[in-house]
């Protein structure tokens, strides 16, 4: 996304991680069809004449599931997809404080195997509402989403059906194209705050 704010050429490749362990068998194969994509895409580079980039795609989005049939000997399939729209749950877990801290003496890269528990003799901070969060993010829905939830030809779509998708994407944190506005009162706000 940088890169292409900055009119540079950008292209996105993800491994989407099916089994766990991911077997190290498909590395390879997955490795040698991403080049080939982002081989073909760069010599073959989309219009939009919407794009920052004298009507260009902006970037690309190339997701590749590891799955067995990048093994095969026709490969996987490849679609050209358009973003699934998702979202995650909850990013964060609120857990309960200690009553005793756990320190580690040997500072706070050190194995966790050294955190001792701290001289209760320290002062703690017992204040009422303390809140201590812990980044849990909630993804059930994006790892294994239902397949009623996937619409058809989505990046997500793809996956979940063990092929790799390409989407072309505008670098944009703003809202969609709407038509042209040629009567400014017509876009006026009219409540009053």
């Amino acid at each position: 996304m940088s890169s292409s704010l900055s009119k540079v050429r950008a292209i996105a490749l993800s491994y989407g991680i099916v089994t766990h362990p991911s077997p190290s068998s498909y590395t390879d194969p997955a490795h040698r069809l991403g080049g080939r994509i982002i081989n073909h895409l760069w010599r073959n580079w989309g219009e939009d004449s919407c794009g920052l980039r004298d009507g260009e795609v902006d970037l690309y989005s190339v997701n590749i599931p590891l799955v067995e049939g990048l093994l095969t000997e026709e490969g996987l399939k490849i679609y050209w997809t358009q973003m699934w729209r998702n979202s995650y749950g909850r990013l964060f877990k609120n857990i309960a404080p200690r009553s005793t801290p756990l320190i580690n003496p040997a500072g706070p890269d050190a194995p966790t195997e050294a955190k001792v528990e701290a001289d209760s003799s320290a002062e703690q901070d017992d204040a009422a509402g303390e809140l201590l969060f812990r980044w849990s993010p909630e993804m059930k829905g994006l790892i294994s989403p239902s397949a009623n939830s996937l619409p058809v030809g989505s990046d997500g779509w793809a996956i979940h059906n063990g092929a790799a998708s390409v989407t072309a994407l505008r670098a944009s944190f703003g809202e969609p194209h709407n038509h042209p506005v040629s009567d400014p009162d017509a876009v006026l706000w009219k409540m009053k705050l």
